[in-house]
């Protein structure tokens, strides 16, 4: 009776060594992939924020500015010294480097009548201890008063210098000729106006926005 031998060998030394090398290589090759690839998403993930927080700020003033209107409260006076009008009363519109505030038609939700829109103060002013932007917005319930204004941050981290506003203004070349020239202050002498154009700078990005409403400024 024959019996048939069973080849039992298993690896060697060399091979055990050599398989392991390969192994190692292999997994230190991925983990290096995967640790550059959470140093780059480290790096990256602040700009995304920061690009993406501006992004939100300059679409949400854009559309405010754009929905701008020339309001007053009916109970104050007006009057009309021979050409154009004169508000005696809270401004309509102010701007400063750092500081706007306008009236701006909103939309409003109301949980009797759903949504519904009116004319809401809106303002966006630069916090120099704080570096941020925030922006108020004071309904017709809250009397248009910035005091009574709901805030929230648009912005956080920016320098002063990072950050403006710019006014567009009337500069007369001749009787008929004018071109545009942009101020860092409103202060047309009809406070009852609101400007034609204002540019943002927020970093490195600007942005201008006209108003559909809005005049060229003229100085006081």
């Amino acid at each position: 009776m024959m019996i048939k031998k069973i080849n039992l060998r298993g690896f060697t030394f060399i091979e055990l060594i050599v398989a392991v090398t390969i192994f190692s290589i292999i997994a230190v090759s991925i983990y290096s992939t995967f640790n550059a690839g959470i140093r780059i998403w480290l790096r990256t993930s602040p700009m995304i924020e920061e690009n993406q927080a501006l992004r939100v700020f300059f679409n949400t003033v854009s559309s405010d500015l754009k929905n701008a209107v020339a309001y007053y409260d009916n109970s104050a006076t007006l009057v009309k010294p021979g050409f154009g009008q004169e508000y005696e009363g809270e401004t309509n519109f102010s701007g400063s480097p750092g500081r706007i505030s306008f009236i701006a038609i909103v939309g409003i939700s109301d949980p009797d009548t759903g949504m519904r829109e009116e004319p809401a103060r809106i303002t966006y002013i630069y916090d120099k201890n704080a570096k941020t932007v925030k922006r108020l917005i004071a309904t017709m319930s809250e009397g248009l008063n910035e005091d009574n204004a709901k805030g929230v941050d648009m912005l956080s981290g920016i320098e002063e210098k990072d950050f403006g506003f710019e006014y567009c203004y009337k500069k007369m070349i001749s009787n008929t000729e004018y071109e545009y020239e942009w101020k860092d202050a409103w202060e047309d002498k009809n406070v009852q106006n609101i400007p034609r154009g204002v540019r943002i700078r927020a970093g490195e990005f600007k942005k201008t926005v006209f108003i559909p409403t809005g005049l060229l400024g003229e100085e006081k």
